[in-house]
């Protein structure tokens, strides 16, 4: 394997990695701010939080392939445009999804605590763009890509 397919493999596995740690992390944290989670037992909640960190993690793989495609580079640098495009995008999926959870699936609620953009959980929103954004610059150091 050349040493570019080998930084592609390192940068790819390193971004869902890290990606799923950090939404693992942003998950149990900002979960306790929806109703039912609070309460509920770790034997169900970990198991929970695992599934959901593992769904960022592949949404963050995905936006991140999104703007590679968009600006034809698999490893792209960490510029202004990319990264702009990269948290617009995943600002944008992370609406979509919630407001179809929430407000259309009743899939789950928001505790009053939960601070809110347009009915939509402010926390939520941002987890895909602050998540991403790190983890492509973490993987992009573990990997020798430039992602700064």
């Amino acid at each position: 394997m050349t040493t570019t397919g080998r930084r592609k493999v390192v940068f790819f596995a390193a971004l869902w990695v890290v990606a799923f740690f950090l939404n693992f992390f942003w998950e149990s944290l900002h979960g306790l701010l929806f109703v039912d989670h609070p309460a509920m037992e770790a034997s169900g909640y970990v198991p929970m939080m695992l599934e959901m960190a593992s769904y960022d993690a592949v949404a963050v793989l995905g936006l991140y392939l999104f703007v590679a495609l968009v600006f034809r580079s698999l490893l792209w640098e960490n510029t202004v445009s990319h990264t702009a495009l990269f948290s617009l995008a995943a600002i944008i999926s992370a609406a979509m999804g919630e407001y179809a959870a929430v407000q259309i699936l009743h899939a789950w609620a928001y505790l009053p605590s939960m601070p809110t953009v347009s009915g939509i959980g402010l926390l939520p929103l941002m987890q895909l763009a602050v998540t991403g954004v790190a983890s492509i610059f973490v993987a992009g150091k573990l990997s020798s890509v430039k992602a700064d």
